[in-house]
Parts: C-alpha cells; sequence; structure tokens
C-alpha cells in the first residue's frame, strides 16, 4: 500500500502504525500529491490511503487517486477525510468507482479497522454505493463542473472568492498578472457559460464556486 497524508504528524503515527501490521505491505508514505506520482512505485502498489484535504493549489485526495488509477488500473483508492465523504463519490467518475472506498476520519478506529477497509479495497471492491446511498443527477452535474476547472483555475477562484485581487493572486501564486487574468476569463466561462444581461460575471462566477464548494 501508499500512504498519502499533508498532516506530517498523523502521517508518521498513523503510516507507522500501518507499517507495522502484518495484514498489510507500505510501500511508501509521502506528504504531497507530487511526490507519489512515480510510475514504479504506483505500479507496486494494489491500494492507497489518501487524505482528501491535501495541498490546496494542488490535487485533492479523490483527484490524485484518479491520478493513480489512470497509471495502474488496479489500484484499490481509499479516501478518508475530516469532512462528510458521501458528496466526494459523485467527483469520481462512474466507470471508475470500482475500488473505491470512503470514510470519515475518527479517533475511534483502531488498525484493524483501516486494514479491513484497505484489503477489502485492494480486492477490487469498495463502500462507494453504501455511502452514495442516493445517486443524485443534479449533483452528478454539479460535480462535472467543478472537474471542468483545472487545479489552477481553481486555486485562482478560490483566492478570488476570498477576495483577493487578481494582482494579489499573481503574488501569492507567484505567477504573472496576465496569467491570472486569462485563467479567471477561462474559469468565469466554466462556471458561468451563459451570463445574463447585465450580470456581474465576476460576482456570479465567485457565487457559482462557492456553492460548487459547498456540495463538496
Amino acid at each position: 500500500m501508499i500512504y498519502i497524508e499533508n498532516d506530517a504528524a498523523l502521517r508518521n503515527v498513523l503510516g507507522g502504525m500501518l507499517s507495522k501490521s502484518p495484514a498489510l505491505e507500505m510501500i511508501g508514505s509521502f506528504g504531497r500529491a507530487d511526490e507519489v506520482m512515480q510510475r514504479d512505485v504506483v505500479l507496486k502498489a494494489d491500494v492507497a490511503l489518501i487524505d482528501f484535504s491535501l495541498d490546496q493549489n494542488g490535487l485533492n485526495g479523490v483527484e490524485l487517486g484518479i491520478a493513480l488509477r489512470n497509471i495502474n488500473e488496479y489500484i484499490g483508492v481509499v479516501i478518508y477525510s475530516q469532512f462528510s465523504v458521501r458528496p466526494m463519490v459523485h467527483r469520481v467518475p462512474k466507470s471508475m468507482r470500482s475500488g473505491w472506498s470512503f470514510f470519515d476520519k475518527s479517533a475511534t478506529m483502531d488498525i484493524s479497522d483501516y486494514a479491513e477497509i484497505l484489503q477489502f479495497t485492494s480486492a477490487g471492491k469498495g463502500n462507494w454505493e453504501e455511502v452514495l446511498a442516493v445517486d443524485g443527477e443534479a449533483q452528478e452535474n454539479e460535480s462535472s463542473i467543478f472537474f471542468a476547472l483545472t487545479p489552477r483555475q481553481r486555486s485562482i477562484m478560490s483566492l478570488t472568492s476570498q477576495g483577493k485581487s487578481g494582482q494579489e493572486i499573481a503574488t501569492q501564486l507567484n505567477l504573472s498578472y496576465s496569467y491570472v487574468r486569462k485563467e479567471l476569463s477561462r474559469a468565469y466561462g466554466v462556471l458561468v457559460p451563459n451570463p445574463a444581461m447585465g450580470d456581474d460575471l465576476k460576482t456570479a462566477a465567485v457565487l457559482k464556486y462557492m456553492e460548487l464548494m459547498r456540495l463538496s
């Protein structure tokens, strides 16, 4: 298995406990999405345990899981989070949901609970249907809009929704101002593809982005 968690303290504690489990073989633990994107490592793993909340400016846990599955089509993906995991199922393409499991972080879980979920998922199974319960078409559509934004556009929109100006965003993300403006324009087009006459496009896009984040 491979383990990806950006909280160093938790990664050291839980990773150490998982590596000592006789039911699991730890290939590696990582703090960022880009650290784990090594083809030889991903191909060796049969399951990945991933924290949903990774780097704000990079991939989240679900996006990383999809990237890993594109390298190794047989790898099981287990997403855990401090937030409700049910809406996260919608972020995984329907054709790829086999072998995905989701659960909320809980202090009451012990290593045997983790091992059971990881082994179950590595066998190509998963609890996504149980977690999802009801497949809402409207939320599927909203999820597709969210994923139409690139990770960079989501980072820029996140800062825009916090009231940051284009120049402030460029400085914070170490980007050129013209690049930020272009990415904002593209993001607005995704979030508000058919603006009404007289709409403030920036405001409409920010409101739509914040709505998507509440659903996620």
